[in-house]
């Protein structure tokens, strides 16, 4: 999830405040793993906000019926007349801000539904929300951008550089920071491939790791097409990649 902006929650203009209501726990836990937790969320409504609206979205946890609210940019409408059996009318969101706070009242919710609950399902929804590292990587070009989504991340991963990379199988979350809006792209993936010093001689490649991102669904999907497609600006070609 994105960090939160202290100044994000003043400057930004609201169009909508939707509540949305989860059926039971077991619901809004598949949700937060699957899509909250990695910066996205889909609406079912029939009345969508515009492409790119910014509206708050507050989550009822259910049976405590406790609030929590995060801040989100409307990326993908799909309208009545393009309904399908596997696309219902709503919007998409990309999810620009969760308090800390709201993070905290989430996982202490999980945790003490798994506890009461002692469904070993669940603590394993609960296990992928975890993650030991965040890698941040800044496209200094509109063209340094589209040419890795070609080679790498259209094919479900990326390649960083790095002098210093994660063990094998460590998963991590991967920012994708575009040149030009600062819209930031937020994936989680697992190292699948390390290039040593040796190998890196040898064969003359670039020392790093290969990721592999994870639950590369249709939504996602959706997400990296607005993040590609956003505004251009000509800027210098170059990608920086930071550990937070």
């Amino acid at each position: 999830m994105v960090p939160p902006d202290p100044g994000r929650r003043k400057d930004a203009r609201v169009k909508a405040r939707l509540k949305v209501r989860f059926k039971n726990a077991r619901a809004f836990i598949a949700e937060y793993t699957h899509n909250i937790s990695k910066g996205g969320l889909f609406i079912k409504t029939s009345k969508p906000c515009s492409l790119r609206e910014i509206v708050e979205v507050v989550l009822l946890l259910p049976e405590g019926g406790e609030e929590v609210s995060c801040l989100g940019e409307v990326i993908h409408v799909v309208s009545e007349k393009e309904v399908t059996e596997e696309n219902p009318a709503g919007m998409g969101l990309q999810l620009k801000e969760l308090l800390e706070a709201d993070r905290q009242t989430i996982e202490k919710f999980i945790e003490a539904e798994i506890k009461k609950s002692g469904d070993q399902s669940l603590e394993g929804r609960r296990q992928h929300i975890r993650y030991q590292a965040r890698i941040r990587v800044r496209f200094g070009s509109k063209e340094a951008l589209v040419e890795e989504f070609i080679h790498n991340i259209s094919h479900g991963g990326i390649f960083i550089q790095t002098e210093k990379p994660k063990p094998l199988h460590e998963r991590l979350v991967v920012v994708l920071t575009h040149p030009d809006t600062q819209e930031e792209m937020i994936m989680h993936g697992e190292v699948v491939r390390i290039v040593g010093p040796e190998e890196a001689e040898a064969t003359g490649q670039k020392l790093g790791m290969g990721i592999r991102f994870l639950e590369m669904d249709e939504y996602t999907r959706k997400q990296l097409e607005s993040f590609i497609n956003s505004k251009h600006v000509s800027l210098p070609r170059s990608v920086e990649v930071e550990e937070e």
